[in-house]
């Protein structure tokens, strides 16, 4: 009986397996260095990107700041804004990209509209104070002795927190030293 498990059959394997290694590291290891180059193409494409961007974003922040900085000198006597009015009027000059004159009707007309949400809100204050009341009653009815005594401090530390913003906002926009206004 012939055996097919000769020693030129080992050695025939043994090369197969051979070849058979070297291409499967082979691959592996070009592989590995294409996705590493490839990587670092797209990581670098994308830093250079990023910095381009950056800079035109800079470039562009700085005439924004230019414009900002000469609409202030021109402005100087005008009321100062709240942060949101601020943000909106930016937000106007970004999305709209308005000119000049563009700019000056439509700060006026805030200004305008503002001023009127302003009172409002002035006249309203007492309402919402006394609404405000009435909910701390209600709410206070339901807690337990131990639970209205942290509340009481929590209602105490909410108003004098709200006080201090409202002061600090009033010297802010009206200009008043004491950070006292003469109608609340």
């Amino acid at each position: 009986m012939k055996t097919w498990f000769t020693k030129e059959f080992m050695k025939a394997s043994a090369v197969l397996l051979i070849v058979f290694a070297a291409g499967a590291g082979t691959g592996y290891v070009g592989g590995h260095k294409y996705a590493e180059y490839k990587f670092h193409n797209e990581f670098t494409s994308r830093v250079m990107k990023s910095r381009i961007e950056s800079a035109e974003t800079a470039t562009a922040m700085s005439r924004a700041r230019s414009v900002r900085a000469e609409r202030a000198r021109g402005e100087r006597s005008a009321r100062r804004r709240s942060r949101g009015e601020r943000r909106f009027m930016r937000r106007l000059e970004r999305d709209l990209k308005l000119n000049p004159a563009q700019r000056t009707n439509v700060d006026r007309a805030l200004e305008r509209h503002y001023q009127r949400i302003r009172d409002i809100r002035r006249s309203m204050r007492p309402q919402i104070n006394s609404i405000m009341q009435e909910i701390r009653r209600d709410v206070r009815s339901f807690l337990d002795d131990e639970q209205k005594i942290s509340f009481d401090k929590m209602v105490q530390k909410f108003e004098e927190r709200r006080k201090r913003r409202w002061r600090k906002f009033r010297k802010q926009h009206q200009g008043d030293p004491a950070g006292q206004s003469k109608k609340q």
